[in-house]
C-alpha cells in the first residue's frame, strides 16, 4: 500500500538522519528558548515567534520549531528512543503507526518539546487538562496537546483561541471538504495572471470533519515563481491512475486551495494531489498537470503531506514480494 510505503521512506529517513550519537529528547531546547517570554495580551505573539493553525484554531510556537508528524512524534515515540527530538508542531498524516511504546506519550523525556494537534472526540467538551508534562486543550473541535516545561507550557497555551480565519488568510472551513470535485468559487485563468504579490496555500481535510489542516504563505518573488510554474504546466491534469483506487476515495484525503493575490484581484486555484485521479491545478478555467517541482512550494512545513513517488521526487521503491515489517503497520488515520 502506498501509504506504508510512505511511512517506510519516512521511517528510514529519519532513522538514517538520526545516526550517531544523540542527546536525550529532554534536552533538545529550541535556541530561542533560554527562558520563557514574558507574558503577552492576547492574540499577540512574542518576538521571534509564529502562529500555527489547525482547524479554527491558532497556537503560537517558537519560530526556531520545526514540524512532525504526530503519528510518530507523539503515538510512535519509541521508535526514536534515544535519539534527538528537536521541538516541533506536529499534525496528523493520515498514516497511524500501530506501535505499542506504553503510556509514557505524556512525558516530555520521551516525546521532547512539542505541540500536536488533532480533531477532538466527537462531542468532547472544551476545557483544559494537565497530566504529567503535558497540558491538552480542546477548543472548537481541535485538541492541542502541549508538551514542554511548566513556565513555558503556560505561555504557549496562553496563545491558543479560536480563529474563523487564520494568520494567512485561510478559512477555517472550506467547501471544497465536503464537495473535493468543486471548482475554485474565484476562478482567474493562470495564464493571465500579472504582478502576483502573494499566494497563500490553505490544505483541507477531505470529509469529516472538514476542517483546515494546515497553512503557508508565499510572498514577492517566491510567489510569482510559483503562479509562474503552474501557468507553464501542460494542460490535461494528471499524473492520474483511477485503476489504483475506488472512485468513492479517488480524491484521496486531502486538497489545497491556493489564494493568489495579483493585479487581477483575488483568485483561487484547487490544488488535487493525495488521490489517485483527479490530479491537477484546476483554476476553474483549464485543470493543468501537476510535478513535484510545481508542488513543492506548497506541500512543505505545516502543509508537510504525504506523496507518492511521483509527485515527491523519490524513486520508486522496488517491491520485494516481502510484507512490511510489523513496525510499519499502519491503521486508519482519522
Amino acid at each position: 500500500m502506498r501509504v506504508v510505503r510512505t511511512l517506510a521512506v519516512l521511517l528510514g529517513s529519519a532513522l538514517l538522519a538520526g545516526c550517531g550519537a544523540a542527546p536525550d529528547a529532554s534536552s533538545a531546547e529550541p535556541a530561542s528558548s533560554a527562558e520563557p517570554p514574558a507574558p503577552v495580551p492576547a492574540g499577540a505573539l512574542p518576538d521571534g515567534w509564529r502562529w500555527e493553525s489547525y482547524g479554527g484554531v491558532q497556537v503560537g510556537v517558537p519560530a526556531d520549531w520545526q514540524w512532525a508528524d504526530r503519528g510518530l512524534r507523539v503515538d510512535a515515540f519509541c521508535i526514536f528512543d534515544g535519539r534527538e527530538k528537536p521541538p516541533a508542531v506536529a499534525r496528523p498524516s493520515g498514516a497511524v503507526p500501530l506501535i505499542a511504546c506504553g503510556d509514557g506519550e505524556r512525558l516530555m523525556k520521551n516525546t521532547g518539546w512539542v505541540v500536536a494537534f488533532q480533531p477532538a472526540d466527537p462531542g468532547t467538551p472544551d476545557g483544559t487538562e494537565e497530566h504529567d508534562d503535558r497540558r491538552t486543550v480542546r477548543l472548537a473541535g481541535v485538541e492541542v496537546v502541549v508538551q514542554a516545561p511548566p513556565t513555558w507550557r503556560e505561555r504557549i497555551a496562553a496563545t491558543i483561541h479560536q480563529a474563523r480565519i487564520d494568520h494567512n488568510g485561510c478559512p477555517a472551513r472550506h467547501r471544497i471538504s465536503e464537495d473535493p470535485a468543486a471548482r475554485p468559487a474565484k476562478p482567474a485563468d493562470v495564464t493571465s495572471l500579472r504582478g502576483v504579490t502573494a499566494v497563500t496555500a490553505c490544505k483541507y481535510m477531505i470529509g469529516s470533519p472538514n476542517i483546515l489542516e494546515g497553512s503557508l504563505r508565499l510572498n514577492g518573488g517566491a510567489a510569482a515563481r510559483a503562479v509562474e510554474a503552474i501557468a507553464a504546466a501542460p494542460a490535461g491534469g494528471g499524473p492520474d491512475h483511477p485503476d489504483q483506487c475506488l472512485p468513492e476515495v479517488s480524491y484521496g484525503d486531502d486538497t489545497i486551495v491556493l489564494i493568489v493575490d495579483s493585479t487581477a484581484g483575488r483568485s483561487e486555484i484547487a490544488v488535487r494531489y493525495s488521490g489517485c485521479d483527479h490530479r491537477g491545478f484546476d483554476d476553474g478555467v483549464t485543470l493543468r498537470a501537476l510535478t513535484p517541482q510545481t508542488l513543492a512550494p506548497f506541500v512543505g512545513g505545516p502543509n508537510e503531506a504525504l506523496l507518492p513517488p511521483e509527485l515527491s521526487g523519490e524513486p520508486e521503491q522496488p517491491s520485494t514480494g516481502a510484507e512490511p515489517a510489523p513496525a510499519l503497520s499502519v491503521g486508519p488515520g482519522r
